[in-house]
């Protein structure tokens, strides 16, 4: 396979994908496609043109990566596990929070039915079977792959003065403060506007978004408010949007409001990095004039959101998904019975 023209051509479509909108997912997908295969070529030419000495070294670590790669998963898996039990002594029980430690016990689980076929049962069905679970696995991985490269491509791209700065709710505490994750979104979003009027000398309207949860004193854009007028940003410029319950719902009223007081609008979401890739994705679904910028994420919530949100955009593309699943385990059992 020529590596070389297969890894060139997936940069030439990624170059096209980032230029005609940056708000995909798919782009992800091409560059890391894009760096691989040119990695390879890279690699090829090495190797052939390399001395005996430098062959048999290659030799070498091509052996310790695959002894190295097990080991790579079971610690992944096990740090899921651990992560997920410290996340839900931090923060309480929650279903959700208890998703990584699932995925970890599945990992582990599919490398001990490796170890124990290889060594003492040797069921063909059963490598049969685990062949299937490593090429699902290696699609979701290449995915979650994608989405780390899409979530740094999609904030890439030439930037201007806006009329608006829209900032996603994050819920609250028991207290009615903004909890970490949105204090971090609404001190962005403050620091971006001071920004924006130093350079542009622009009226600019802050837009609140978020709706009260069954579980909160007060609706979250009344907290964030509240917040930045603490923040030292002048209250007439701050708008509430009191009525969205997801992200969705944020992007389309917070537009109804805008689009009625400026029909050709310019507006950035504020929103957490690893949610910025999903937000941008919705808005260019609803065709609507808004690119996101990321706020930072408290540390140790980084693993678990980042993986949440992964598994939201495959939810987002579960028709996708499901077809991609469906035909990789089709063209795998196709292989099996030597059909191709």
């Amino acid at each position: 396979m020529n590596w070389f023209y297969w890894g060139s051509l997936a940069l030439v479509i990624a170059v096209t994908l980032q230029l005609t909108d940056r708000r995909r997912w798919l782009t992800g997908y091409f560059v890391s496609a894009a760096i691989i295969g040119l990695a390879l070529a890279a690699y090829r030419t090495v190797s052939n043109q390399a001395s005996p000495l430098w062959q048999f070294i290659i030799v070498g670590l091509k052996l310790v990566g695959y002894l190295v790669l097990p080991i790579l998963v079971l610690v992944v898996a096990l740090s899921f596990i651990r992560y997920s039990y410290r996340l839900i002594r931090k923060e309480g029980w929650h279903l959700h929070y208890s998703l990584l430690a699932i995925v970890g016990v599945l990992l582990v689980t599919m490398l001990g039915l490796l170890a124990l076929n290889g060594l003492r049962w040797r069921q063909r069905w059963l490598w049969e079977l685990l062949g299937l679970a490593v090429v699902l696995t290696a699609y979701f991985a290449a995915g979650f792959l994608a989405y780390l490269v899409a979530g740094v491509t999609t904030r890439l791209g030439r930037r201007g003065p806006v009329d608006a700065i829209i900032v996603l709710g994050a819920g609250l505490m028991p207290d009615g403060r903004p909890t970490r994750t949105l204090s971090y979104r609404l001190k962005a979003a403050a620091k971006f506007y001071r920004g924006q009027r130093a350079q542009h000398h622009q009226p600019i309207k802050l837009i609140v978004s978020g709706g009260q949860g069954a579980d909160e004193i007060m609706a979250e854009s009344t907290a964030m408010r509240q917040y930045l007028v603490a923040l030292g940003i002048p209250v007439d410029v701050i708008q509430e949007e009191n009525q969205s319950t997801s992200t969705l719902e944020n992007l389309k009223f917070s537009h109804t409001w805008l689009v009625k007081r400026q029909p050709f609008y310019r507006a950035v979401v504020v929103t957490s990095d690893y949610h910025v890739l999903r937000a941008n994705i919705l808005a260019r679904r609803l065709r609507l004039n808004m690119v996101s910028r990321g706020a930072r994420t408290p540390w140790y919530y980084v693993p678990f959101a980042m993986f949440r949100e992964y598994l939201a955009l495959i939810v987002l593309y579960h028709w996708a998904n499901i077809v991609a699943v469906i035909g990789l385990t089709l063209v795998y059992g196709a292989w099996l019975v030597k059909l191709i």
